[in-house]
């Protein structure tokens, strides 16, 4: 179960019926073909859409490229990274003083529906085949076994989730 703040927030702005628990840290929010592990990790709320497992194997200058252009376009609401085990992730984060639940709901909308946007075209654009991204290749992944996603902040958290079967463009 998340801790008391995140799910009295998540209850506040109208998403606790949504989010799915993933342990006492974190929860999942899906949005179209992306999903969202929203948590909190020390004195920061994080949300994190994991979106490739790895970088594409060619025109990866290109790839960031795409990807610095893209934080610019998403005007400082969420910035794609790439973390020490590899992952291409979309998060954002802010500090939990004074966090209102709207700016929690804005924060993980924002994050959801980025990264529910640009996964289709990055695909496209740079991956031969879907196998890279974070819910097609859990289709043949023992239950259970779902990427590591580092938090922002000191305490890094590890969390994972099983994606929904029928995304919805909502979170569900």
């Amino acid at each position: 179960m998340a801790s008391e703040l995140l799910q009295s927030l998540l209850t506040e702005c109208g998403l606790a019926e949504k989010a799915v628990p993933v342990d006492e840290r974190f929860v999942r929010l899906q949005y179209g073909s992306a999903f969202v592990l929203l948590g909190i990790s020390g004195t920061a709320v994080v949300a994190v859409s994991p979106l490739f497992r790895q970088l594409p194997a060619q025109n990866v200058e290109a790839f960031y490229r795409k990807l610095l252009a893209h934080n610019a376009q998403m005007g400082g609401m969420a910035s794609f990274a790439l973390q020490d085990d590899g992952w291409v992730v979309l998060h954002a984060g802010r500090s939990i003083k004074g966090l209102d639940a709207n700016e929690l709901a804005v924060l993980v909308s924002a994050v959801g529906r980025f990264a529910d946007q640009y996964d289709d075209e990055l695909i496209r654009e740079f991956y031969a085949s879907p196998r890279a991204t974070s819910v097609a290749v859990w289709d043949d992944e023992p239950a259970g076994e779902a990427p590591p996603i580092a938090a922002a902040s000191e305490d890094s958290a590890a969390a994972a989730a099983t994606p929904k079967d029928e995304p919805t463009g909502e979170p569900v």
